[in-house]
């Protein structure tokens, strides 16, 4: 049985809300498999503006390993999330479709990154990796086009890969979608602007040379996306 206690500042109505929450009550699960927890302290929580649902919870457990030695407790559950490489030929040259946007932890105005979302309305990746691919790059897509990369690398033996694994719950799935496109589509994609107020997302996507746009990035999802798609094109015999 775990000792449940709040921080003042939680509202009595939003306990059960963030008990029973999706990525609470998940992390809590696999959390269970392999530690003995006690003792779980909500510290502070933020909600999704959409709905009542949790968008960042940080906690406090009390937490042993197996034989009884303890672990360190804090952390920030945000739930799973979802990366797509977007990579665009155009009479023979790679490029790849990206969005900028404002990222105040890294006090970034526009960082640029790969399309991507987080597990918010459902736990099936794939329609998440589709949603954000229309949401935020403006393309339809089908299920078939989807690479899976995270099942390329790791023999489907993981959700993902772990974004910040001292603090952060948050493990990210990627995937990658190739497209021919004659050079009048390659312009039209690049340059598009989405607001989604919201969600507080401000959007812009950009159009790059695959090579350029990889000396860019400080956001690891990006590499990591494009070094599983340069493995997994060298597995099927092809390259760049």
């Amino acid at each position: 049985m775990i000792e449940y206690t709040y921080a003042a500042e939680i509202a009595e109505a939003d306990r059960e809300i963030l008990l029973n929450s999706r990525i609470y009550t998940e992390w809590l699960a696999a959390a269970e498999k392999k530690f003995k927890v006690s003792k779980v302290h909500f510290a502070s929580a933020d909600f999704l503006m959409k709905g009542r649902q949790p968008l960042f919870i940080k906690l406090q457990a009390t937490a042993n390993l197996p034989d009884g030695r303890p672990v360190h407790g804090i952390v920030l559950v945000r739930g799973n999330a979802v990366g797509i490489l977007v990579v665009l030929r155009c009479e023979g040259k790679p490029y790849l479709l990206l969005v900028r946007q404002p990222r105040f932890a890294i006090t970034e105005q526009s960082s640029l990154e790969i399309p991507a979302g987080i597990l918010d309305w459902t736990g099936d990746y794939r329609k998440v990796a589709l949603s954000e691919l229309e949401e935020e790059a403006q393309i339809k897509a089908e299920d078939s086009e989807l690479i899976d990369l995270m099942d390329f690398w790791y023999n489907g033996s993981t959700p993902g890969f772990a974004a910040s694994c001292g603090l952060l719950d948050e493990r990210i799935r990627l995937y990658a979608i190739e497209r021919e496109v004659t050079p009048e589509q390659l312009k039209a994609m690049d340059g598009k602007d989405q607001q989604y107020t919201e969600e507080i997302e401000w959007i812009r996507t950009e159009v790059l040379p695959y090579e350029e746009a990889g000396h860019q990035f400080v956001d690891g999802k990006n590499l990591i996306a494009m070094f599983l798609y340069e493995r997994w094109l060298k597995a099927q015999g092809r390259s760049l």
